[in-house]
């Protein structure tokens, strides 16, 4: 049996190497140099997750499964619920989760008679309650990380302050003097990378809300963080994004006190800064327009 666990957790390592693999060639990210140390953390994450997912099965499965007269043990539930996780593969494209998880059902219900020797009947009802559980904590586990993404940023203490002094390296041109602006136009900053999928999300919504504004003294500048600028151009320019690419800089990170990204930062035409966002929100348009309008009204 020891070896057999020792299987179960080799086979979560590789399927969760196929989950990651899978879920950045769908992000487009596969071909990004700095993404290998990005996706190392990423497998890793998700294997650990794995692996404490199908612990908690196992040990809430035996006493439930025992009050239906199974007699599974938590090495066997383990093994369960590893190999049930095979189709956890389709999880990484959206049209086939259902697939996915319907597949994982039965693997489980099918587990969950052998190793508990119980009716076929009694297996759905436990797997059931299973789905159910999870679920539950799946949900709890959601909107606690929603009200942790909600907390306050240091970044925030730069709202209403002169922005800080800071060069500004566009890959087309030469650097600059941020401040040199002042006066002038409406900043937007805009701190990404594009091995960080909540950023290559909200990029085309940035640029929509760029093009609408160009001609009211509006200018978007996406910062990148990655390790190679040039692979930060080659995005832009493969994605069409109407935006003004420029080079990011640990310097420039502390000044604007990035500490996650995306972060978004407006500084107004009297050269402080007005508005301050981390992380991407469905209604990212909205809220860009209404500050930048705001700004543009205080300006006048």
């Amino acid at each position: 049996m020891e070896q057999r666990t020792g299987w179960a957790v080799f086979f979560l390592f590789i399927l969760s190497c196929f989950f990651c693999l899978i879920r950045a060639g769908l992000d487009g990210a596969l071909a990004l140099p700095a993404t290998v140390s990005t996706l190392g953390q990423f497998i890793v994450t998700v294997t650990v997750g794995a692996f404490i997912y199908c612990g908690l099965y196992a040990l809430i499965a035996v006493p439930f499964g025992k009050k239906l007269g199974g007699k599974g043990t938590v090495e066997r539930l383990f093994l369960v619920a590893a190999y049930s996780l095979l189709p956890a593969i389709l999880f990484a494209a959206p049209p086939t989760a259902l697939i996915g998880l319907i597949w994982s059902f039965c693997l489980a219900v099918i587990g969950l008679k052998i190793a508990h020797g119980i009716p076929l009947g009694r297996a759905i009802t436990l797997q059931a309650m299973m789905v159910a559980l999870t679920a539950m904590v799946a949900g709890v586990t959601t909107f606690g990380l929603m009200r942790g993404m909600q907390r306050h940023y240091q970044c925030e203490k730069l709202i209403h302050q002169a922005a800080p002094a800071a060069m500004l390296q566009p890959f087309e041109g030469e650097p600059f003097a941020q401040d040199s602006l002042k006066g002038k136009s409406i900043v937007v900053l805009d701190f990404w990378a594009t091995w960080c999928s909540p950023c290559r999300h909200s990029l085309p919504a940035l640029a929509e809300v760029a093009r609408e504004y160009k001609d009211r003294d509006v200018v978007v500048f996406a910062v990148s963080n990655d390790d190679d600028w040039r692979t930060a151009s080659d995005y832009l320019k493969s994605q069409k994004l109407d935006l003004i690419g420029t080079r990011g800089s640990a310097e420039l990170n502390r000044k604007f006190m990035v500490e996650a990204i995306p972060e978004t930062v407006i500084i107004g035409k009297n050269g402080e800064i007005a508005w301050v966002h981390v992380g991407s929100a469905p209604n990212e348009k909205e809220v860009l327009r209404a500050e930048l309008d705001r700004c543009l009204g205080q300006s006048r």
